[in-house]
């Protein structure tokens, strides 16, 4: 008898080698696949990115190349990558319906040249774009926007995700329903910052002689300054207040701002900073709006 069970233990191993391969191809298929894809390019391509779930970096650098890294989840989703000299363009979307939030995370990582035009499309993940001097538009749903180091048309926009705009130049405009609005040492011929019930805050001196407008619905408002900005003001929060540790002078007359207001706490405030170069109005209807020097 003994024999016999000795053939069988010898027949049970090829079974048992059979279900740890398995095994350990499904532990392969669930750690993800790597993607790699780059495109020789003209120095002001165009790189179009729509995701569906996962991080993006867009870095700008000096080769007129744009590359591409990332790591797919899971075959349940399709990743579609195209290029020219002039265009790439890349999108992620499920091949099914019912799949996980770990199954549909795409995470992407492209490098371009800086003089790159980029738009981002994306519902859910974090989205980081630095180092680029051509226009940028992007667009998510519960995303948080960090924006670093550029020059251009830069417009942001979120349904529930914050935005971070900083160390930044050119025509912008950030635009949130529920999400916070950051803006650190910005500055430009324009800038609007509109949020419904996020907060706003904005760091830096107003400069380039630019227009900038920030309102929102019911969450504060935060300025700080430092004592070399150069601005006339017109602040009002039509049931909040606004505060302010500053020293404002009134504007001459003729300046389109009305009647000058002063006070330090009130429901308007409307002066003269230094000599008025830029032109700052901060508008909410029931957040209290806070103007101070920087720390």
């Amino acid at each position: 008898m003994q024999p016999n069970s000795e053939i069988r233990r010898a027949r049970r191993w090829p079974a048992m080698l059979v279900a740890v391969g398995v095994f350990c191809a499904g532990v392969g298929a669930v750690s993800g696949e790597l993607i790699r894809k780059s495109f020789p390019t003209v120095a002001n391509p165009s790189l179009l990115l729509h995701s569906h779930r996962g991080t993006v970096s867009v870095k700008g650098w000096d080769q007129n190349q744009v590359e591409i890294k990332g790591e797919r989840a899971s075959d349940a989703m399709r990743v579609m990558i195209d290029g020219t000299e002039e265009k790439v363009t890349v999108q992620t979307h499920p091949t099914r319906e019912g799949i996980s939030t770990q199954e549909a995370r795409v995470d992407l990582e492209i490098r371009v040249p800086r003089q790159t035009l980029v738009r981002v499309e994306s519902e859910q993940g974090d989205i980081t774009v630095e180092d680029v001097t051509g226009d940028i538009a992007v667009e998510g749903v519960s995303n948080s926007v960090v924006l670093s180091n550029l020059s251009g048309h830069i417009t942001a926009r979120t349904v529930d995700g914050s935005i971070l705009i900083r160390s930044s130049e050119g025509h912008i405009k950030a635009d949130s329903i529920t999400g916070d609005l950051k803006f650190i040492q910005v500055n430009g011929p324009e800038l609007v910052g509109t949020t419904n019930s996020g907060a706003i805050r904005y760091q830096g001196d107003f400069g380039l002689g630019g227009t900038y407008l920030l309102h929102n619905y019911s969450s504060p408002i935060e300025i700080a300054t430092s004592p070399k900005a150069s601005f006339d003001l017109t602040a009002r929060s039509v049931q909040g207040s606004v505060e302010s540790n500053l020293t404002f002078r009134p504007m001459p007359l003729g300046t389109p701002f009305g009647r000058p207001s002063i006070g330090k706490v009130g429901k308007v405030l409307q002066g003269r900073f230094n000599a008025g170069k830029s032109t700052v109005q901060i508008t909410s209807y029931s957040g209290t709006i806070r103007l101070y020097g920087a720390r």
